[in-house]
């Protein structure tokens, strides 16, 4: 018999550089789920990189193929899907992705998104000069969206593997205690 957290999967969303990928596959393997990026399924579906995609045929066209891959990812339960940062932001989306499993926003402040992200050239919308503004104003455009994730999790100064285990205990107690609304909003802080 499956374990129950499994047959329901795992939705990770969150700025650049929050590690949705790398905990994700961390989540996938403690779950004995399939770890869905959807980043990588996008590039897969097109041929080439998310920045060639902007730069031939521009962001709308990269948000509805990010639209299908997600669609394509929701479509087999009990999966553990990495979203891209910006694709929580769609109400269709988002409504999708929320129908789906739980969603757990990965939270990381702006310095540490930065370090992390350092000599990553491959970000169409860090491109300009000044990256530190860049993702200051894209992550307070985001964060509406991403608060009305079900739980959020901290990542700042933390492993991929300690973040996974956050994840993991959030959705099993999930899980026990009954429906998702008595736990909506909740947060929890790694550390």
């Amino acid at each position: 018999m499956r374990n129950p957290v499994t047959t329901r999967g795992a939705v990770l969303v969150g700025f650049m550089g929050a590690g949705k990928s790398s905990v994700g596959k961390e989540l996938a393997r403690r779950l004995g789920a399939e770890f869905i990026d959807v980043d990588d399924r996008v590039e897969a579906d097109a041929g080439r990189k998310i920045g060639e995609i902007f730069a031939m045929e521009g962001e709308q066209a990269f948000r509805e193929r990010e639209r299908e891959a997600i669609r394509d990812a929701v479509s087999i339960p009990g999966r553990v899907i990495a979203t891209g940062g910006g694709a929580f932001l769609d109400g269709e989306n988002r409504q999708r992705l929320k129908a789906y499993a739980p969603v757990v926003f990965l939270d990381v402040s702006p310095a540490t998104a930065l370090e992390r992200l350092a000599g990553d050239t491959s970000r169409p919308l860090l491109s300009g000069e000044d990256r530190e503004k860049a993702v200051t104003e894209l992550m307070d455009r985001r964060r509406p969206a991403y608060r009305e994730a079900d739980f959020r999790v901290s990542t700042e100064n933390l492993p991929a593997g300690r973040v996974a285990e956050e994840v993991f205990l959030l959705l099993v107690r999930e899980t026990k205690s009954g429906p998702l609304e008595k736990n909506a909003g909740k947060e929890r802080r790694g550390g």
